[in-house]
């Protein structure tokens, strides 16, 4: 027969850790996808379509507000993104941020994040302005329009993995808190 507390359930390590460690293991799970990332896509000889993971944090860290320490990890993963895809200097910072602002905007107007339909609809609509931003700058870049493809088919699996995993980019904000105080 199992024992039993006083009534209260034990807080896992997770709900008791700060926003520090958890921006820590967020930034090392965008790391590690990131560096798996570098080696070849293929699965029985069909292409993978990678996710783009600084989105994740980008999402994830904007709902407690802005804050310095999320915007300098995702103005690092922009630069190492902008190296890895040979694109120029700052084209994927401007996308992390421009979408860590927007969830950050986001949340600064709703105070329940946790609702159904902010929970769900906010980090889709972030995730195809991310991914917008991404298809104009490229195609600004390249003077004619870039094809669309790869790019929606990376946004449905960097959205499907966000959709599984969002728990790890969640820094901690409480309703009620002023946004950007987690951090």
């Amino acid at each position: 027969m199992a024992k039993r507390t006083s009534g209260r359930q034990r807080k896992s390590l997770w709900s008791q850790s700060g926003p520090t460690p958890r921006l820590l293991f967020g930034a090392f799970a965008i790391a590690a996808v990131g560096l798996l990332g570098l080696t070849p896509k293929t699965l029985f000889g069909l292409s993978i379509a990678w996710p783009y993971a600084a989105l994740w944090g980008a999402v994830g860290w904007g709902r407690v507000g802005l804050s310095l320490r999320p915007m300098l990890l995702l103005i690092v993963f922009g630069l190492i993104q902008d190296i890895s895809f040979n694109a120029p200097f700052g084209c994927f910072v401007i996308v992390n941020l421009v979408v860590y602002g927007f969830s950050a905007w986001i949340a600064s107007m709703f105070d329940v994040m946790n609702e159904p339909l902010v929970a769900v609809v906010a980090p889709v609509l972030q995730f195809i302005s991310g991914f917008l931003v991404l298809w104009l700058l490229a195609s600004a870049l390249e003077d004619h329009a870039v094809r669309a493809t790869p790019l929606l088919a990376a946004l449905l699996t960097t959205g499907v993995i966000y959709a599984m995993s969002h728990r790890l980019f969640d820094l901690g904000r409480t309703p009620g808190q002023q946004v950007g105080q987690a951090t």
